[in-house]
């Protein structure tokens, strides 16, 4: 299940004025905050899915590049497991069945309260970096 991460932390209208008053690249300082984040989730990602090795089409289908897409001014970025390259059974394990128990880790992997707030710090952290890089 593919899912996309977008920028949104609070007071990212404000962080963004004040870049582009010190003229600094805000869709490079984006890009780079995504691509942080996709290899944060990456990596929590590939450890959770280790113990679901049945036939490893499933481990196969996750979200190894961080591929950045524009929609006019907003960015995201695709992260989890995608669907048509055998990633089907991720649904499965990360909400459970009727049969089987969910598997939290590898749900927290993607929408856990951790994964969110480092998500957050990630995202922030990039476009403070810049700010201070343009500051001297």
């Amino acid at each position: 299940m593919s899912t996309k991460i977008r920028m949104e932390f609070e007071g990212f209208e404000e962080v963004i004025q004040r870049l582009s008053k010190l003229e600094g690249n805000i869709k490079k300082t984006t890009e780079s905050a995504l691509k942080s984040t996709h290899k944060l989730v990456t990596k929590q990602a590939e450890e959770a899915i280790k113990p679901h090795k049945y036939t490893g089409l499933t481990e196969q289908s996750l979200v190894r590049k961080a591929k950045i897409e524009w929609e006019g001014s907003v960015a995201s970025v695709s992260t989890g497991f995608s669907i048509r390259k055998g990633g089907l059974a991720s649904i499965m394990l990360m909400y459970g069945t009727p049969r089987m128990r969910k598997d939290q880790k590898l749900y927290n992997a993607f929408f856990g309260r951790k994964t969110k707030q480092q998500i957050k710090e990630f995202q922030e952290d990039a476009y403070y970096q810049e700010i201070r890089r343009l500051n001297g």
